[in-house]
């Protein structure tokens, strides 16, 4: 099993790599603009991916002027919001993102979109892809979901491209 589930990850991995590409670097353009404008780049997560705001804050390789989301913060036009959830149609995902949009704030998604959905899901909004388990049972059943697996993967492939656009403007990570 472990073998299937290594192999249909990294078919994910590649997918996102392949596919996201262009939205991944206007996704960061709009994180570095947040750092350059001296804004703050507030990250948000909801149920398994709750941890991930604590990764990326705590992290040694973390963009600069990160910070945790949380419901007191007032944000303003030059922050970004940066909110990661299993669906892109989370509904507590969209209420935080239009919260932040209506204060000015810039928003940056990440979760996976369903078929059908692609036309109410943000110009910037990473797909992860991953709609269901990765490996099959014996029971027909998927299992291996591996959800903060694909947006750690998606925060990295953020993280680099922010990282390189911020040297061309001497800022430091």
């Amino acid at each position: 099993m472990l073998k299937i589930f290594t192999t249909q990850l990294f078919g994910v991995f590649r997918n996102i790599q392949e596919t996201e590409e262009d939205r991944i670097e206007d996704c960061a353009r709009l994180l570095a603009q947040s750092v350059i404008g001296d804004g703050t780049i507030y990250v948000k997560g909801f149920d398994e991916l709750e941890a991930i705001a604590t990764v990326i804050v705590n992290s040694e390789e973390r963009i600069p002027s990160v910070s945790p989301y949380r419901n007191d913060v007032e944000l303003k036009p030059e922050d970004c919001l940066l909110v990661f959830s299993n669906k892109a149609n989370d509904d507590r995902s969209l209420k935080v993102l239009e919260v932040a949009r209506s204060v000015g704030a810039s928003t940056v998604s990440v979760g996976a979109v369903e078929s059908g959905q692609e036309t109410a899901i943000d110009e910037f909004h990473i797909d992860t892809k991953l709609l269901k388990g990765l490996v099959p049972d014996d029971e027909g059943r998927r299992v291996g979901y591996p959800t903060f697996m694909c947006a750690l993967y998606a925060y990295y492939a953020l993280y680099f491209t922010v990282s390189e656009m911020l040297e061309e403007y001497d800022i430091e990570d």
